[in-house]
């Protein structure tokens, strides 16, 4: 029925735009099946639009776009550009599968709302978002997250063009502007401005020196959570009252000041009389004792234990748009099979260290024994992890039906030993298996002063020269196998490689300068030894 309305619709869509008004029912969306892809139609407006993972099976009006959960990127829908300024903008929307709706809408980059939902099937309306937007734009329909941000399936946008004059400035300033550190993060809070005239947003400015200026009216600033050059930015909408910058280096100093603003685009109005709120925090010093992000699609030198059954963990690089984890289940041939497997880290030294935590993010399906995670520093890293002493860790588990759920910071420093593991303990029976999967996990620790490079402990390899650029040789005391990784700050692998060489040269050109951690594991003695190594 919908396609067989076009002519009607574009005749209509003629005269909305006589009114100075836009409507997209997505007539031309070519996707139909359960399947996501990329791909460009175009628009009733005469612009090109794109999309980016997006699916057609679950409609509001056929057809109908539905962005993906967890893609690779990050799924989207995109106008070309659009002419005669933004007003106001809605659309349709419906949660089509369990997991909850949280949406962007930005005009021109920013970020104007964001819609949500919890109810699977509902139809829902966006309302009339104010945009207040002169002149050319664009309108991006974005997962808020890459994570956990729901399906959700999108349909009859509506904009009205920009007619009025700019909103006055913002009355006030908002309060209780809060900056707190956690482990490579800064999270900021605030109470939002009252007055005569409310902002639509704030403008967060943050930057590695106390010198931020104050932002120029009619100027946006797009949106850089990225802090790697000492400066970023981030647009948050009145209401929300909360933001963060992650990916932080340890024991770093950070400074913010946050601006509401009125109005988008030529039009934008800040407040900046008067005394901006700032804050700053520095954040912990902390390191990766031990990270998987599964990359390399092998469990490095992660311990896999099958104790009973012929099912095992392992790898899936296909489910998650090419993004790799591991997973288990004791579902196979048609029925639930009786197993017990574990997952456990390569040994660490938590005499190093102080304040250890644990994280991760898991999802899982169908019904079966839950997942356990547990820590040990008696396990000898070979035999029958069940015969040792483990103690049991309390993460936040995902609820369900592959949602992925992060466990948030597990604290592990009750534990102490020169050999701490931590494992992941999989059961199931001949009545009930569950299938259980698991990523990004990474142990930290704040370094104790004066063992900074391991030396006081341990003393099975050097790093020379050290700082170093171009090359640098590991030397180590025997010529037994080594696997070698080196790490960033904040626990991503940028070299992986083995070697029985007793003088190792190592290629670090292609490295940007900073500070790294080296882990070595020798299978033979089953420790893992880490240094730091600085790249100029």
């Amino acid at each position: 029925m919908k396609k067989q309305l076009l002519t009607l619709i574009i005749f209509l869509t003629a005269c909305v735009w006589a009114f100075g008004q836009g409507n997209e029912p997505f007539t031309n969306y070519p996707e139909t099946a359960n399947a996501y892809h990329d791909g460009t139609f175009l628009g009733l407006d005469g612009s090109t639009w794109t999309y980016k993972q997006c699916r057609g099976d679950s409609v509001i009006t056929a057809p109908s776009p539905t962005l993906g959960k967890a893609r690779n990127p990050m799924s989207k829908i995109l106008t070309g550009t659009l002419h005669n300024g933004c007003g106001t903008l809605q659309f349709d929307y419906k949660q089509p599968f369990t997991t909850h709706v949280n949406l962007n809408i930005l005009v021109n980059g920013l970020l104007v709302g964001n819609v949500v939902s919890t109810t699977q099937g509902a139809l829902n309306h966006s309302g009339p978002i104010t945009v207040n937007a002169p002149g050319d734009f664009t309108i991006l329909l974005q997962q808020a997250d890459s994570l956990n941000s729901g399906q959700v399936t999108v349909d009859n946008v509506v904009w009205t063009a920009y007619s009025g004059g700019p909103v006055p400035e913002p009355t006030n300033y908002p309060t209780a502007f809060t900056a707190t550190p956690s482990p490579f993060n800064i999270s900021l809070t605030w109470t939002d401005a009252t007055g005569a005239q409310l902002p639509i947003a704030y403008l967060i400015l943050a930057s590695d020196q106390n010198n931020i200026t104050a932002p120029v009216d009619g100027t946006p600033v797009s949106d850089d959570p990225n802090l790697a050059d000492g400066h970023g930015a981030l647009n948050i909408l009145k209401g929300v009252q909360h933001a963060a910058f992650g990916s932080l280096p340890s024991n770093k100093k950070y400074y913010f000041k946050i601006f509401p603003y009125t109005n988008s685009g030529a039009l934008i109005n800040y407040k900046t009389d008067g005394t901006a709120p700032s804050a700053s925090a520095t954040t912990p010093p902390t390191t990766i004792i031990d990270s998987i992000h599964f990359t390399n699609k092998t469990f490095s030198n992660w311990i896999v234990k099958n104790v009973t059954g012929a099912q095992v963990w392992s790898i899936d690089s296909i489910h998650l748009a090419g993004n790799p984890f591991t997973s288990m289940s004791g579902y196979a041939g048609g029925a639930n099979n009786v197993n017990e497997d574990w997952l456990i880290s390569p040994a660490m030294n938590f005499n190093l260290y102080n304040n250890e935590a644990l994280s991760f993010v898991s999802a899982y399906k169908y019904t079966g024994a839950p997942l356990e995670c547990l820590i040990s520093n008696d396990y000898d890293g070979v035999t029958n992890p069940g015969d040792f002493t483990w103690t049991a860790l309390a993460p936040a588990w995902s609820a369900g039906n592959f949602v992925w759920a992060p466990s948030g910071n597990v604290n592990v420093s009750g534990t102490s030993g020169t050999h701490v593991y931590i494992g992941f303990k999989y059961t199931s029976d001949a009545t009930a298996a569950s299938t259980w999967e698991l990523d990004d996990i990474v142990i930290t620790g704040d370094l104790i002063q004066g063992v900074n490079d391991h030396t006081a402990r341990e003393n099975s390899f050097s790093v020379s020269p050290n700082p170093a650029s171009g090359k640098c040789s590991l030397i180590f005391s025997d010529n037994n196998r080594k696997e070698v990784k080196v790490l960033s700050m904040l626990g991503a692998v940028v070299l992986e490689t083995s070697t029985d060489l007793q003088r190792y040269s190592m290629n670090i050109s292609s490295m940007p300068a900073g500070i790294y951690f080296v882990q070595v594991y020798s299978p033979a003695t089953k420790t893992t030894e880490v240094k730091k190594l600085i790249v100029q």
